[in-house]
């Protein structure tokens, strides 16, 4: 089993490589296949981590969207052919910067 730490490592590191995909506009977004597979992939990725991640963890840091990130994983892996690139876009440009924020504070206040 990997350490909480190790798995918010993963998720900070998800939400990195997700930053470099994104680095161009929507409609590049949608235009490119294999920039909307690479992103949904650490969506992914995050969701997984945090859904690892202990509720007695998750409980002690309510300022970050544990099952909002794990719902979007689910979706993503089971109803993938449902998913909306502009929702998958929005989270990106909405809510990544803030949870990178806030994982980067837990992380090194866990140290």
């Amino acid at each position: 089993m990997k350490s909480t730490t190790k798995l918010l490592h993963d998720m900070l590191n998800a939400i990195e490589a997700i930053e470099i995909y994104a680095l161009l506009s929507y409609d590049v977004f949608l235009a490119d296949e294999k920039t909307q597979d690479a992103i949904m992939y650490n969506l992914i990725i995050l969701g997984e981590a945090a859904n690892q991640i202990s509720d007695d963890f998750q409980t002690k840091y309510p300022e970050i969207p544990w099952s909002s990130i794990i719902g979007t994983r689910n979706i993503i892996i089971h109803g993938y052919d449902q998913v909306k690139l502009q929702i998958v876009w929005d989270i990106i440009e909405k809510n990544l910067k803030l949870l990178k924020v806030d994982l980067f504070k837990i992380i090194h206040s866990n140290d």
